[in-house]
């Protein structure tokens, strides 16, 4: 996960992986695998606050973007591409 993400993959964050969690996408509790597909960093803040708190949705799209939608469903953040690659 580390090296597929780079960084929180929370649209605009760039929190270091030693700053992150990994986030289930579909929560374990509803059926949801620990598998890379189903999985991403997010930041301390984006994962208990945004997240579980304030009840962000987010979303790893096949081609390694992310978008999060707030609880209302009326902002919609998107990443501008996956994360760059290590050289």
């Amino acid at each position: 996960m580390i090296a597929r993400d780079r960084h929180c993959r929370f649209p605009g964050c760039h929190q270091p992986p030693a700053a992150c969690h990994p986030h289930h996408l579909v929560p374990r509790s509803q059926g949801g695998p620990t598998s890379l597909t189903n999985m991403l960093l997010l930041c301390s803040f984006h994962h208990l606050i945004a997240v579980h708190r304030w009840g962000w949705g987010i979303v790893l799209h096949p081609d390694g973007t992310t978008a999060a939608t707030s609880p209302d469903g009326q902002r919609t953040l998107h990443s501008h591409g996956p994360p760059a690659r290590a050289a």
